[in-house]
């Protein structure tokens, strides 16, 4: 069962603004509203191959964020896969 079948309906998510949504504020967001799920800004997978310090930076997250919904985006099917692995440890 994944997390989407745990949440209490209706869900409420905090949804993704670029420049706005990064790791301080949606900390902050959920230590004090506490969505039922978070997304992540998207984060090109290109940039985020060569430039991990990139990725680390905008999908970083805290235990209280949990469930994070990191989102992706390129054109590089290889990239996708090993960045998605990246993800995945985070």
């Amino acid at each position: 069962m994944n997390f989407w079948q745990k949440i209490d309906k209706p869900i409420i998510g905090l949804s993704p603004m670029d420049g706005v949504t990064d790791a301080s504020f949606r900390f902050i967001t959920a230590r004090h509203g506490g969505p039922d799920v978070t997304f992540t800004e998207f984060v090109n997978v290109e940039t985020a191959f060569f430039a991990p310090h990139t990725l680390i930076k905008d999908l970083a997250y805290s235990e209280i964020e949990r469930p994070v919904v990191a989102q992706i985006y390129g054109h590089t099917p290889e990239l996708f896969y090993q960045v998605a692995h990246i993800v995945c440890e985070l």
